[in-house]
């Protein structure tokens, strides 16, 4: 059994729809049989409940990269459809939920070592992925980089120092157009 949500021509409430096995599906509250056969990668045969029709599905262009957007043409009528399974919708869930957790200000020590170099001074606009500093440890040298673009606003650390785990090294704030 297969449960996906799906949302027709922009509608605002997803309808349930359950492949119950390769025959039976349910869609909201009704249940069909149905088969189906594909004639080509994009056009098949839907039979539901003893009638056919013929499917065309194209990836919407705005939802292609998700590949859950798709254009349906059932007896020459195209229909928007947005097609979600359950982990499809937990995933977007959580993504939204992480969107609200404040951006790491701080920027600590992972472990003890030294400092090699530091790339960055105070009020300097840093993209992400660019390096902060380089912290040897146990004779290996590690990048601290930037997660997301920010503003350094104070640096605590010095080279050719040693430091200790969680030993704050930069006060960071976050940037909107660096």
């Amino acid at each position: 059994m297969k449960k996906f949500y799906i949302n027709i021509n922009g509608s605002e409430s997803p309808v349930e729809v359950v492949l119950k096995d390769g025959k039976n599906i349910s869609i909201g509250d009704k249940n069909f049989e149905y088969e189906h056969k594909f004639i080509s990668e994009n056009v098949m045969i839907l039979r539901i409940n003893n009638k056919n029709y013929m499917v065309k599905i194209e990836n919407d262009s705005e939802e292609e990269t998700k590949g859950t957007g798709f254009d349906v043409d059932i007896k020459s009528g195209v229909a928007k459809v947005l097609c979600k399974s359950e982990l499809d919708l937990l995933m977007e869930k959580f993504s939204k939920s992480r969107g609200d957790v404040k951006i790491k200000t701080d920027i600590t020590s992972p472990m003890p070592g030294a400092i090699v170099k530091i790339n960055v001074k105070e009020g300097q606009k840093v993209k992400k992925g660019e390096v902060f500093l380089v912290l040897e440890a146990m004779k290996m040298e590690n990048e601290l980089k930037a997660a997301s673009d920010c503003v350094i606003q104070k640096v605590f650390a010095e080279e050719k120092k040693s430091v200790e785990k969680g030993q704050i090294l930069l006060k960071l704030e976050p940037a909107v157009n660096v």
